[in-house]
């Protein structure tokens, strides 16, 4: 009598059918996933800095510091300034500069700013786990800029743009003007390609004013244009 619930083992054609099939979905998927893993670190990393610049702000804010500047580079990196500094730097009436004159920082100007290491946040050329190239930069070629925050209470002072420039634009919400702070993925380009004018996938833009509001935008290459995605 025949078992006609007997299991039938597959062929050699069967199982090569089966890979064959499993290849064809892996070239089709294996591009958009790969660009969705590319997009998303970029995004990762803009959020980092966005969280790095709030933490910032926060401390001024809440009274721990004077002031703080922010360097914008392939190392993000702050300056401190204590109350008392602040207050003879900018209020003292015994004191006088052209800082408090032009209610104005320079880069690690006052001399009163103090670095702190332990907040380095370390993007770009100078980290290899890092995902992202960024502009400005010191590291690229030219122009080799960096972007500056001053950050106060009130806001009351702004970054003399001496040296290093900020690299700014025109805010079409507002019509004022704001610097920003580029990031390119590694996965497409390079130190020296990665900077204003570039129309890359996975490109985010951080933007801020001089009161440190912060907006994310995101480039879409098929309609060459800046989306506003946060802020």
């Amino acid at each position: 009598m025949i078992n006609k619930n007997k299991s039938r083992a597959f062929t050699i054609f069967e199982l090569l059918v089966v890979l064959a099939i499993i290849g064809v979905f892996t070239v089709i998927a294996y591009p958009n996933i790969s660009n969705w893993i590319a997009d998303r670190n970029v995004k990762k990393e803009a959020y980092e800095v966005i969280t790095y610049l709030k933490e910032r702000k926060s401390e001024v804010q809440t009274g721990q510091y004077g002031m703080l500047q922010v360097v914008m580079n392939w190392r993000v990196h702050t300056l401190k300034m204590t109350n008392e500094d602040f207050f003879k730097e900018y209020k003292d009436i015994s004191t006088n500069s052209s800082y408090k004159t032009n209610r104005t920082c320079g880069h690690q100007k006052p001399n009163s700013f103090r670095s702190d290491a332990s907040l380095n946040l370390e993007l770009g050329s100078g980290n290899p786990d890092s995902n992202v190239n960024v502009y400005p930069s010191t590291s690229h070629p030219s122009p080799r800029n960096a972007s500056v925050i001053c950050i106060t209470k009130d806001s009351s002072i702004r970054y003399d743009n001496n040296w290093p420039k900020n690299v700014n634009e025109k805010d079409e919400a507002t019509g004022k003007w704001v610097d920003y702070f580029l990031l390119c993925s590694k996965t497409n380009s390079t130190m020296q390609s990665c900077k204003t004018g570039a129309k890359f996938d996975h490109m985010y833009k951080i933007t801020w004013d001089r009161f440190v509001n912060i907006k994310l935008y995101k480039y879409n290459k098929n309609k060459n244009e800046w989306l506003k995605i946060d802020g």
